[in-house]
């Protein structure tokens, strides 16, 4: 028979081949100390809420998120580029604080408009929904 004529002679076995597994020795957890941390079961969320701290802490800032027009974005990325700071949030950080400067030192404060807002009233639905 020729090799043509057989089209599966030239495919390999379909067992796959498996190397013996090898016992790696285990390494102590660098993590763990010799002494139990009892709050260490206790979540970021849980302390925050004992502690009345904030939990939006990344590393050594505190982190907000801001909801500005977006001509601000040019203003900042202006400042930024004048500026040649080493990141756009470090100018941010700036102008958070030329703010805080103004109302601490200065002694500005923002002004306000009149508004009127009407708030929808909810009807009572006491015992209907059971």
């Amino acid at each position: 028979m020729n090799e043509f004529d057989d089209p599966l002679a030239n495919i390999p076995d379909p067992t796959p081949l498996s190397k013996p597994k090898r016992e790696k020795p285990r390494k102590a957890n660098p993590k763990r100390n010799e002494f139990d941390d009892p709050l260490s079961q206790i979540g970021k969320a849980d302390t925050a809420r004992a502690t009345k701290t904030s939990s939006s802490m990344r590393g050594q800032y505190w982190q907000r998120t801001l909801r500005l027009p977006p001509e601000y974005q040019d203003l900042t990325l202006q400042i930024h580029h004048e500026g040649r700071a080493r990141s756009i949030a470090d100018t941010e950080r700036w102008i958070y604080a030329m703010g805080l400067h103004a109302y601490f030192v200065e002694g500005k404060r923002p002004s306000y408009v009149k508004s009127v807002a009407r708030d929808i009233e909810l009807p009572d639905l006491g015992d209907s929904l059971e």
